[in-house]
């Protein structure tokens, strides 16, 4: 927490390029700049076409602004941090200087009254880069320049593969500069814990500026006060607390309970000051034979969640950070993982996931490299993981510290032996500094890892592309035994239908524009992209053509594409999430698009969910139903159930023929105790029936078979299908969709869909509402009630837009009851 005026709030900022080793700040070419931000995205707010193409470490590049001081005296100036090699002078006078992007910096002045001028100077990387530096143990095909692995930068916009952008050059990080002689207060050590008696304890060691009264002062946690110990010494209280609470409310993923905070206060007198926000629980990893289970509070968790780098690579700003976050959780999603390619996350960030329940996996930024064992390097690396870890203390989110990401991995499919995996920093220091500022926090030395080769997936955090880039069949998705993906279903996924300029562009562009092409994640060393890959599973799973489909109706391409991506998911998170699956962890890669358009976000880049955040988000309920193939066997039928309590309700089958009409419904009670149950479907019905279609003695008797969770009340809690025979229902032109939107309270929309007959992926498309279901299934004559949220970009009035299915040949506009 830090009190007093910002003298840089309001400050007007310009930015300028340089020569390469400019001693000075330039005399021309200054243009608007916002800080925090980058290069790249002061260019493009001024217009310039070259923005996005520009070689940003091929230069230097200056920051200026001016400020005024009021009262001569000592103030604070603080950076976040600034990339890459830089110096901050004040009336030219350096006084920062940096070459690590992810430290932050905090230095105390001596200014006088009047105007001033800070300056941010900016070095270009081209002459680091050429220095010579001892060879790596292996060569990464994934950097530009194999030297980038002993620079403390981001490999946004400097890795191969991936999506192209620009390097990030500039303070991306907030820049405040304070009076010291204000009231301040920020914690230096914060630790919460809780014990097995229903207590917790919270230890704080903090630093007091700015205040010199002889007055008791106390740490509050929730409602208890503990004394502080107090020392003075040039200015400075630092203050020790331990607070003891005889009974704390433990905190949880949102999935499995609430999330309880409790504000940590110093209390001085009048003076009360919040430093911070402590949870309280327990995180551990299961490691037996193999596995690889979180557990919160000693309860087992199912992990699922997105891979998460910037929403924004121009201004590494995550723009309505809340909405996108809050969309995860909408999700059902737990945990997000932040990945070693991109930066480490804002205190806001942070905050957010407390209180959303949200876990967080947190990769260092090392990522495809050996990492250097060199002691200055390593000096550099353990004051950037401190601070982070540091911003981590007391929060309860924090789930596990990662030390590397795709590193061993690289190195074993170069051929290199065991001992040549393993970078020093991510073995020692980093598990080192875990242990001393984040005690008790699961570790992992690279993601992946703790397997015999990092390829495979029966061990350990895995990275599981079978299916995926190694075009396996979904069935693999049990067969090769994965125990936690802690990357995987990198598929690129068109966003939904948008009426707008975007929405018509990208129409056009799809599968072969550069600018679509240009959102679409490809590895380093690949001659094909994840839309091929996807295009691979439409031909392997509907037997189509998406080329061919492409050259007479893009629409149609285009629904084809999300369609395969939601089957795609539907079959491998159902084998996942089932009870007896022995994976307990599922991380896509990744978790938002940069740009609208087809990349292999969940969400686009507009904020709104594309088709396989639906399927997810139905799977990954705390408590749903799902199907799977069982062969011979027919379908089994799972409920997840993640308690603590067990679920009891009724289990509906509904068994569908031709399309037409529910022929057979059963209900049978159902008991699910943690982590779940699963139902033979054969056995239930009490006689042989080829539900599945296995054994084709004629044609199917059934082609659609329902499952449907019923609560006590009466309500349908988890839906799941299965389509016997072909994946890929004929275009219908008498399906009989139909859609009503209704008002209940103020703002409060409601959809009503039906259809005369099946309906296979029903999509809601509402411009400017955000449906809380899309993409499922619809039996005939059954009605599914839609709750609609309005966007900020709605148009007045009441949602307007259609709905339509795979198998329609005509989408249902939307009309409104009155």
């Amino acid at each position: 927490m830090n009190a007093g005026t910002d003298l840089l709030t309001g400050a007007c900022w310009e930015c300028a390029p340089a020569d390469v080793g400019s001693a000075a700040a330039p005399e021309t070419g200054w243009i608007p700049a916002p800080v925090p931000g980058t290069a790249v995205q002061a260019l493009q707010l001024a217009g310039d076409p070259g923005a996005l193409m520009r070689n940003y470490d091929g230069e230097d590049w200056w920051w200026r602004c001016e400020f005024k001081v009021q009262k001569a005296g000592r103030h604070t100036l603080t950076s976040g941090g600034v990339a890459t090699y830089a110096e901050l002078l004040v009336d030219e006078e350096a006084v920062i200087d940096t070459c690590n992007m992810f430290v932050g910096h905090r230095i105390v002045l001596n200014l006088g009254k009047g105007p001033h001028t800070l300056l941010v100077h900016c070095r270009s990387l081209q002459p680091i880069l050429d220095r010579r530096h001892p060879r790596p143990r292996w060569e990464s095909p994934d950097l530009e320049h194999q030297n980038l692995r002993w620079i403390r930068t981001s490999l946004l916009g400097r890795q191969v593969g991936g999506v192209p952008t620009p390097a990030p050059v500039g303070p991306w990080r907030p820049l405040t500069l304070r009076r010291s002689d204000a009231v301040d207060v920020r914690t230096t050590r914060l630790r919460a814990d809780c014990a097995v008696d229903g207590s917790g304890t919270v230890e704080v060691t903090a630093e007091l500026t700015g205040f010199s009264h002889a007055v008791p002062i106390e740490i509050r946690v929730g409602d208890i006060t503990a004394p502080c110990q107090v020392t003075r010494q040039r200015g400075v209280v630092t203050l020790r607390a331990r607070v003891h609470l005889p009974r704390v409310e433990r905190w949880w993923p949102h999935t499995h309970g609430r999330q309880p905070l409790y504000d940590v206060t110093v209390e001085a007198g009048d003076l009360q000051l919040t430093v911070a926000r402590v949870g309280f629980r327990t995180i551990s990893v299961d490691r037996t034979d193999g596995a690889f289970t979180l557990l919160v509070n000693d309860i087992p968790i199912f992990a699922r969640g997105v891979c998460w780098s910037p929403t924004d690579p121009i201004s590494l700003q995550d723009g309505p950070l809340r909405q996108h976050l809050e969309t995860l959780r909408d999700g059902a999603h737990n945990i997000v993982r932040i990945r070693g390619t991109g930066v480490y996350p804002s205190d806001d960030f942070l905050d957010l996931c407390d209180e959303l329940g949200l876990l967080i996996w947190q990769d260092c930024m090392l990522a495809f490299f050996d990492a250097p064992d060199d002691a200055e390097f390593s000096t550099e690396l353990r004051t950037e993981v401190e601070q982070v870890l540091r911003a981590f203390e007391g929060r309860p989110s924090l789930a596990v510290v990662c030390g590397s990401s795709n590193a061993e991995e690289r190195a074993a499919y170069l051929g290199l032996p065991p001992d040549k995996w393993v970078a020093a920093v991510a073995a020692e220091l980093i598990p080192h500094l875990v242990d001393e500022f984040a005690p008790g926090t699961p570790y992992v030395r690279s993601s992946p890892s703790e397997s015999p080769l990092p390829s495979m997936v029966s061990s350990g955090p895995s990275h599981y592309y079978g299916v995926g880039a190694y075009l396996r069949p979904t069935t693999d998705a049990r067969r090769a035994g994965v125990r936690f993906a802690s990357e995987c279903l990198c598929m690129a996924c068109p966003a939904e239908v948008e009426d707008s300029i975007d929405g018509v562009v990208a129409q056009h562009r799809i599968g072969h524009h550069r600018a679509w092409k240009a959102l679409i994640h490809r590895g380093a060393q690949s001659s094909w992209d994840m839309e091929d890959i996807r295009a691979w599973y439409t031909r392997h799973l509907f037997g189509l053509d998406p080329i061919e489909i492409r050259r007479t109706d893009g629409e149609r391409a285009a629904a084809i594409g999300r369609a395969t991506v939601a089957t795609v998911f539907d079959d491998v998170l159902s084998e996942w999430r089932r009870p007896g699956s022995p994976c307990a962890g599922a991380i896509v890669f990744e978790g938002h698009d940069v740009g609208f358009g087809g990349g292999i976000g969940i969400v686009d880049g507009h904020g709104r969910p594309k088709a396989p955040w639906y399927v997810m988000r139905r799977l990954m309920q705390p408590v749903a139903v799902m199907i799977t193939d069982e062969g011979v066997n027919g379908l089994g039928i799972h409920v997840a159930n993640d308690g603590p309590q067990p679920w009891d309700g009724q289990l509906r089958i509904d068994l569908v023929r031709e399309s037409e009409q529910i022929t057979d419904s059963v209900t049978v009670p159902v008991h699910a105790p943690a982590p779940g149950t699963t139902v033979d479907l054969a056995t239930t019905l009490g006689s042989f029936r080829d539900i599945s279609y296995v054994h084709r003695f004629g044609p199917p008797s059934y082609d659609v078979v329902a499952v449907t969770l019923v609560a006590p009340d009466g309500s349908e809690v988890s839906q799941a299908s299965f389509l016997a025979g072909e994946r890929l229902r004929p275009i219908d032109a008498y399906l009989g969709l139909e859609a009503t939107a209704r008002q209940g309270a103020p703002e409060e929309w409601v959809l009503d869909v039906s259809t005369a007959r099946f309906a296979q992926w029903v999509q809601v498309c509402v411009d400017g509402w955000q449906p809380e279901d899309s993409w499922f299934h619809l039996l005939p004559g059954v009605v599914r009630s839609v709750a609609l949220r309005r966007r900020p970009d709605a148009l007045p009035g009441p949602p307007r837009g259609d709905v339509t299915a795979l198998n329609a040949a005509h989408a249902a506009r939307i009309a409104v009851a009155m």
